[in-house]
């Protein structure tokens, strides 16, 4: 009368087992921040000058020897006090730096204006090799 085994209870078919679930999740975590490239963000590079120490060094540069870009609080963008567009900075101080090399580029900007008109400028100034250049805020 006894030899009658007992029957194990089977789960319901197709159930998957999730007792190691947190433990993946967590390997991947760790695995996608240890694989993550952080990029470094990279500012303007420029090369400022030291502390001027007497009046002395003081530079004084003829009018004809500087060429003014004023970016206004509207964004437009004028040259000598000519209206000019973005794409014409590199070409116009291009030839002002070439028939002057003491050329020296003023590039005053408002504060009100928007930063990427100011960047998209000296990127443009960078690209019409203007090695002389001066930053100025200005409320015109």
């Amino acid at each position: 009368m006894g030899i009658f085994k007992k029957k194990k209870k089977r789960g319901a078919l197709g159930e998957i087992p999730t007792t190691s679930t947190a433990d993946i999740s967590f390997l991947l975590l760790i695995f996608f921040i240890v694989t993550t490239i952080f990029a470094e963000e990279q500012g303007l590079v420029m090369i400022l000058p030291a502390k001027q120490r007497t009046q002395a060094d003081v530079i004084q540069v003829a009018e004809k020897n500087i060429a003014t870009i004023r970016i206004h609080a509207d964004n437009h963008i004028t040259l000598d006090r000519k209206v000019i567009e973005i794409n014409q900075i590199k070409n116009a101080i291009e030839a002002r730096v070439l028939a002057n090399e003491k050329t020296v580029v003023l590039l005053e900007t408002h504060p009100d204006a928007y930063y990427g008109t100011m960047v998209a400028c000296l990127d443009e100034l960078k690209l019409a090799n203007a090695r002389k250049l001066t930053l100025k805020t200005s409320r015109r």
